[in-house]
């Protein structure tokens, strides 16, 4: 449960798993890879190293798809700015007969990193038939949801997690922005109760969310103390400024939305 408490990491976790302790450079041949990702864990050192054995080896053994698996998960490990790499392998494993359930995982975390969230689901739905009860995964998927406007199953995928993981202040903030997108804007304020509930306050950007839930209720002074509230736990916190100037132009607080512009000003890139 320590695991799934690392809060606000909302947008949420990220796919970073540790490694196991054998360099691949002596390696007569590559193994396959385990089936979950847990099993095959690198560190980025021993990534690089992974990297310049399974490339040497590739040259003489071009169609040994265990080297291009492991190869792939390598650059995974590497770390995001090789992740495109890490796709042209992993593909060229699958071609030429790469099995492991692993495989949807990695896929799917390194195309959500490269902005390809529909390829990503795919992948995730594809690693979570094998693991359904894989936490971290089900909450990827449902951000993806979320991000490509499939609110509805976003919507039922967190209705689910939280029928096992009830005490998850996290999964109650996401859901609570999910109701939120989908129109429950009572059930989204009645989410956010419980984080407050469960871990006394909300995460940064919480006060602001909470805010903009009470602007689509059609109380705009009440989001206004809210904004106000983000902005003094987090002067600045970007989102909450604007909206907050929004709300105080089409009250006609001009002088107040003149400040607030000033605020925003002094944020943005010179």
């Amino acid at each position: 449960m320590k695991e799934r408490s690392r809060l606000w990491d909302v947008s949420l976790i990220a796919g970073g798993v540790l490694l196991a302790g054998v360099t691949l450079r002596s390696y007569r041949s590559f193994e396959a890879p385990g089936g979950q990702p847990n099993q095959d864990r690198l560190s980025p050192r021993e990534a690089e190293g992974t990297i310049r054995s399974a490339k040497s080896y590739l040259d003489s053994n071009p169609e040994d798809f265990n080297a291009w698996s492991r190869l792939a998960i390598a650059y995974y490990y590497k770390g995001p700015d090789s992740y495109a790499d890490g796709i042209n392998a992993l593909e060229k494993a699958r071609a030429l007969g790469a099995t492991s359930e692993a495989m949807f995982y990695y896929a799917g975390v390194m195309y959500e990193a490269l902005g390809l969230p529909e390829y990503a689901s795919n992948e995730l739905s594809k690693y979570l038939r094998h693991y359904p009860d894989d936490y971290e995964t089900q909450i990827r998927l449902a951000n993806l949801l979320l991000e490509q406007k499939k609110t509805e199953d976003a919507y039922k995928l967190y209705q689910t997690l939280l029928k096992k993981w009830r005490s998850d202040a996290t999964l109650w903030f996401n859901f609570a922005i999910v109701s939120k997108e989908k129109g429950d804007l009572d059930g989204a304020l009645a989410c956010l109760s419980k984080v407050k509930e469960l871990v006394k306050q909300l995460p940064e950007g919480g006060l602001y969310q909470e805010g903009e839930i009470q602007r689509l209720k059609g109380s705009d002074d009440q989001a206004i103390l809210l904004y106000l509230q983000e902005l003094a736990a987090h002067p600045q916190y970007l989102p909450a400024l604007t909206a907050l100037e929004a709300v105080q132009r089409r009250k006609s607080m001009w002088k107040e939305a003149r400040e607030t512009r000033q605020r925003i000003a002094a944020l943005q890139p010179k």
